[in-house]
């Protein structure tokens, strides 16, 4: 499988005005660009074989330009981003997509959620982590949980997808990303009954699915997995700190 990092945000937030850097993906944790993590987890893993980074190339290329098959020049849009990625593989095989900013991974866990997401078959498969599988591991890590009614979840920051349901559904992708702070727009994307059902609590992840495949038209899975450093991503200064505490312990 080849794996695409999203390395192209110029908005960097909070971590941008504390550490003054204008993208995240080149935050020094121990003196490693966090991105440099995230290749060496990739590379490490058996299942994946081609890397590919969408983001600044002359800022990229001194660290992690021997590491990575291509780094890709990155839009301020990420839908773009990816569409040059898959451009830049042009097959028809299922891409990994990954975030810049999840330096805990390795390559055992991206090997494991692999292998779980080949026991279905579907176009599009995005991980679930159980809340008290997080916090026992990571009892001090702050997250955005959803209530399910097989149990409180966090998603992750991995995707697997085939080329053809991102080609499919470019523009619905582009106009949720675009409005991802509008919750009339998810209301009248997603109905009032599948709301209805999330605000009691009785959503399951077999609604999430099947109203997901028909949105896309393609299969969808969620892959209920274990290990929560596909999760933990960093945003905040909070975050860094755990993240270098942990890094320090190893």
């Amino acid at each position: 499988m080849n794996a695409l990092i999203l390395a192209g945000s110029t908005d960097p937030g909070q971590l941008g005005e504390h550490y003054r850097i204008n993208n995240k993906a080149m935050l020094l944790i121990n003196n490693i660009p966090m991105i440099e993590y995230i290749i060496d987890a990739l590379n490490q893993a058996k299942l994946i074989h081609h890397i590919a980074v969408v983001g600044p190339h002359d800022e990229l290329a001194p660290c992690i330009g021997k590491k990575v098959s291509k780094i890709l020049d990155s839009t301020d849009s990420i839908i773009e981003n990816i569409k040059i990625g898959i451009d830049y593989f042009n097959a028809e095989q299922q891409v990994m997509a990954l975030t810049s900013d999840i330096p805990l991974i390795t390559g055992d866990i991206i090997d494991r959620f692999i292998v779980k997401c080949q026991e279905y078959e579907a176009c599009f498969y995005y991980p679930f982590i159980l809340k008290e599988n997080i916090l026992r591991k990571y009892p001090d890590t702050i997250r955005s949980y959803v209530s399910l009614k097989e149990g409180t979840f966090c998603g992750g920051n991995i995707v697997i997808f085939s080329p053809v349901l991102f080609e499919k559904n470019k523009t619905l992708f582009y106009e949720l990303y675009q409005n991802r702070k509008d919750v009339r727009k998810y209301v009248s994307l997603l109905g009032i009954r599948f709301l209805i059902k999330y605000l009691f609590k009785s959503l399951t992840i077999r609604d999430i699915e099947d109203r997901a495949c028909r949105i896309v038209g393609y299969p969808v899975k969620g892959i209920i997995v274990e290990d929560p450093e596909i999760m933990i991503d960093l945003d905040k200064v909070s975050d860094y700190e755990m993240i270098l505490q942990i890094k320090n312990s190893d």
